[in-house]
């Protein structure tokens, strides 16, 4: 087919698929007096009384449709086709009145009537196909196109129009299996062949698409559709420096074109450059100062680079624009979220909630937020599926889903949910920290290297001192191995020498006694949290110098049977070394704990706490405290007061003073007060990302007869790389009055992934 057909056929297409203009002029009086060929004059008043034949009324029909009278060509189109329902000539008519009147929807039923007197006529069938596009009903449409074509009656202008039909409705592998039959003919039109490009793009084929482009640029080297096709193939192949600068060739030659600017704004988002997207976008609202997309992409990138100030004010402004769209209030609640000002996220939820009640995707959003904020497990994960549910793929859904699963060390969840999100946006960096760093933490093996020294002492020779009088160093290193999702082995081995200033069986200070120990712990953890975690081990330690050796072991289990309570239940078998005299004599403990927390969703948490301890030696105590914490800060800097009440029963008439070597002869009771502040260093925090953070405590500790104990603490810990991180804390214990007992405590270690 030669170029010049082409071009015809592509107009004549044009002209076609268009639908008809619904600004023609209205008659402006319904008793308008018009006038046939034959000069009979015709009123509208004859034809509503009835007077006029099927020729006059056929005469009265065309005169209106050549005026563009489309409110006569209605009424004339209701009630020609009662009065002769079978005539085809008068059907005929009334679809082309509807049609020119802009109102395709009405001529159905009659193109319907017709197409089953001739179900085999062509151009009927793409007739009735053109007006169920101008009706919106693009599937049906679609469907007598594809009659036409199947029957093998589709010629190139027919199959340039169902392939732009099938573009429209976003069918863009159907679309690019006509285009491309079109396109190999070299019977595709610049306009339906940038459609191709398109097509090709939206359905992933971006090599093909960036090969015709080259070829179409070729041909059309000036154009500037063309140009703009080559930008935004530039764009999807990620050559953004390339489309960058053909987008400001392209607002250099039509400067008015807003849309251009939005694609250069896009491009600068796509390169996280949010200051240069900031600018464009800024650069749109001086033009168009109501330009409801450039605010949001301005409140987007100053909320993405941490400028939260203008990134809500941006959000308060498309919010009091008037639109009806509730996204603009959703992404100032997770703004303010991500500040950390949670009361006002769920209040602002809360509103848009009432607001828009039929909304469910702003329904499930509200109530997954809720939980998040507070920390609760189960019914956050609910409420993100219900949100995927009703937004499929929402990544904002699926990369909080996949936090909670990292932080309760749901490690195939995480991975699934972060795979999921990354599928989508490939480019989702936090997504892809958080999925490698719940990759290494869940399939390999972690090594752990620490050394530790300690230090402790009290008043020697006191009868109410607390017995401890014990100095170590040691080494250890602990091995953990995943065998599934779940399920952990671990072995641990250390080794410790011990100094003993003071033997308490004796007043006076004897020369200083030492002693090597060294041990191995082999244990098993199930982790299913928040219902069950349970952890146990059996170890053995071997003790130098002809003392006896040691078997110990634990076992240990945590539930959350409820989302704000949380229950752990544990016992010990332990060595007592508090002096030299405990190890010399062997003496151990089975020490059973009970402890219940009910948090109070991250803000803070209270907890109640019961031990027995069984010693060896028959003798026995009994431990009970009760403790509140209240995060007066929590995110990005945490500041953290806590209070705690201990009750020590022990002795006081159950040991004999002679065999008081290992703990204070009386129960007693302390008041313990603290202040602790965490700093991150990194800027990033979430779940998966490498940390760096300190910490700081002050404790004050109430004991009896007046008695002030004092403790600092400092810790400092880095993850240097996803396999590698180090820390090391010091805390140091002293007292005011009595100088009853004070120690000193010194770890460093490093954790490594292979």
């Amino acid at each position: 087919m030669k170029s010049s057909s082409i071009i015809l056929f592509a107009l004549a297409s044009l002209v076609i698929m268009s639908v008809p203009s619904k600004s023609r002029a209205a008659s402006q009086n319904s008793d308008l007096v018009v006038r046939s060929t034959s000069s009979t004059t015709i009123s509208m008043d004859a034809f509503r009384m009835g007077t006029l034949d099927r020729k006059r009324n056929l005469e009265l029909a065309n005169t209106c449709l050549a005026a563009g009278l489309n409110q006569n060509m209605t009424e004339i189109a209701n009630k020609i086709v009662v009065l002769y329902p079978d005539d085809e000539e008068i059907l005929k008519m009334a679809i082309l009145l509807f049609v020119n009147a802009s109102q395709a929807e009405k001529a159905l039923p009659l193109y319907e009537q017709l197409r089953k007197r001739h179900p085999d006529d062509t151009k009927l069938t793409l007739d009735a196909a053109r007006s169920y596009y101008w009706s919106g009903r693009l599937t049906e449409s679609l469907n007598l196109y594809d009659q036409v074509i199947q029957s093998g009656k589709g010629n190139d202008l027919i199959l340039s129009q169902y392939a732009d039909l099938l573009y429209e409705n976003k069918q863009y592998s159907k679309a690019v299996v006509q285009y491309r039959k079109l396109w190999k003919t070299g019977a595709l039109p610049k306009k339906q062949a940038i459609n191709f490009i398109r097509a090709l793009m939206a359905a992933g084929d971006l090599v093909e698409s960036a090969k015709l482009l080259n070829s179409l640029a070729k041909l059309y080297p000036e154009d500037t559709e063309v140009l703009q096709a080559t930008a935004d193939v530039s764009f999807a192949i990620k050559e953004y420096g390339r489309a960058a600068t053909l987008y400001r060739e392209l607002i250099v030659q039509e400067p008015a074109d807003l849309s251009l600017s939005a694609w250069l704004s896009d491009v600068a988002m796509a390169r996280k450059d949010y200051p240069e997207a900031i600018r464009v976008n800024k650069e749109i609202l001086e033009l168009s100062p109501d330009n409801l997309k450039a605010m949001l992409t301005i409140a987007r990138a100053s909320s993405w680079q941490g400028d939260y100030s203008t990134a809500l004010a941006y959000y308060s402004k498309l919010i009091a624009s008037g639109s009806a769209d509730p996204l603009y209030v959703r992404e100032k609640a997770r703004v303010l979220g991500w500040m950390g000002n949670q009361s006002a996220s769920v209040s602002l939820y809360n509103g848009a909630v009432r607001a828009y009640p039929q909304n469910n995707a702003l329904k499930a959003e509200a109530e997954a937020k809720k939980n998040y904020y507070t920390n609760t497990y189960r019914p956050a994960v609910k409420a993100y599926k219900a949100w995927l549910v009703a937004e499929p793929k929402q990544p904002e859904a699926l990369f909080d889903l996949g936090q909670f699963y990292i932080q309760n060390s749901r490690w195939t969840e995480a991975l699934e949910t972060y795979g999921e999100l990354l599928t989508e946006l490939p480019d989702h960096r936090q997504a892809a920290l958080a999925r490698q760093k719940a990759k290494v933490t869940s399939s390999m093996i972690s090594l752990n290297n620490g050394a530790e020294y300690f230090s402790a002492e009290s008043a020697r020779g006191k009868i109410d001192s607390r017995k401890t009088d014990v100095s170590f160093s040691g080494f250890y290193t602990s091995i953990s191995y995943p065998f599934q999702d779940r399920l952990t082995g671990f072995v641990n081995l250390n080794r410790k020498y011990y100094r003993f200033e003071d033997d308490l069986q004796t007043p006076i200070i004897v020369d200083p006694k030492t002693s090597q120990s060294q041990g191995i712990t082999l244990g098993m953890e199930y982790r299913n949290l928040p219902d069950i975690l349970l952890r146990g081990a059996y170890g053995f330690r071997q003790n130098a110098n002809g003392l006896k050796d040691s078997r110990t072991g634990f076992l240990q289990t945590e539930s959350r049977p409820l989302d704000n309570l949380h229950l752990a239940l544990s016992f010990h078998k332990e060595d007592v070394i508090s002096n030299y005299t405990t190890l010399k004599n062997h003496l151990q403990t089975n020490h059973w704990q009970g402890r219940l927390v009910f948090d109070g969703y991250r803000r803070w948490h209270a907890g109640i706490d019961y031990a027995i301890d069984h010693y060896s030696d028959s003798n026995s105590s009994v431990t009970t405290g009760l403790d509140i914490t209240a995060n007066l800060l929590y995110d990005p800097h945490r500041l953290s007061v806590t209070y705690r009440l201990q009750e020590y029963g022990f002795g006081s008439g159950r040991l004999p003073d002679a065999d008081v070597y290992y703990w204070t002869p009386s129960s007693f009771t302390t008041h313990t007060a603290g202040i602790e502040w965490q700093h991150y260093l990194n800027k990033e925090r979430f779940q998966g990302a490498n940390a760096a953070y300190y910490t700081v405590a002050l404790r004050l500790s109430l004991e009896p007869e007046g008695n002030v104990s004092h403790q600092i603490h400092a810790g400092l810990h880095r993850d240097w790389s996803n396999r590698f991180s180090s820390s090391v804390k010091a805390q140091y214990t002293w007292d005011t009055t009595s100088s009853i007992y004070q120690d000193k405590l010194l770890k460093g270690e490093f954790k490594w992934f292979f």
